[in-house]
């Protein structure tokens, strides 16, 4: 019986270890990208970058004077602007 306990309380303790090393593991998947990085990767100006970011629809981080944002950040800003677009006449209607 006593055995049992100390295996439990070992296991235990080799949970918590393990819970606490892929708590920081988290934080890095969502990673960050410079304002560069986001500007290639949009095919979008300074300027309109600024714009998102100066409306609030781009959160960002600012260390040391260099603007980073989160990955996710900006999937969600695509995401939220996702438009299908329907023709306004039925003669543009592709017909299968």
């Amino acid at each position: 019986m006593q055995n049992t306990t100390e295996q439990i309380r070992r296991l235990a303790q080799e949970i918590r270890t393990l819970n606490s090393q892929l708590k920081p593991q988290q934080i890095i998947q969502d990673h960050w990208i410079d304002g560069i990085e986001v500007q290639n990767k949009l095919h979008i100006s300074e300027k309109t970058l600024y714009r998102h970011r100066r409306s609030g629809r781009l959160p960002y981080s600012k260390v040391r004077g260099k603007i980073y944002y989160k990955s996710s950040d900006i999937k969600n800003l695509l995401e939220k602007n996702y438009r299908v677009e329907r023709p306004k006449c039925t003669c543009c209607f592709i017909h299968s």
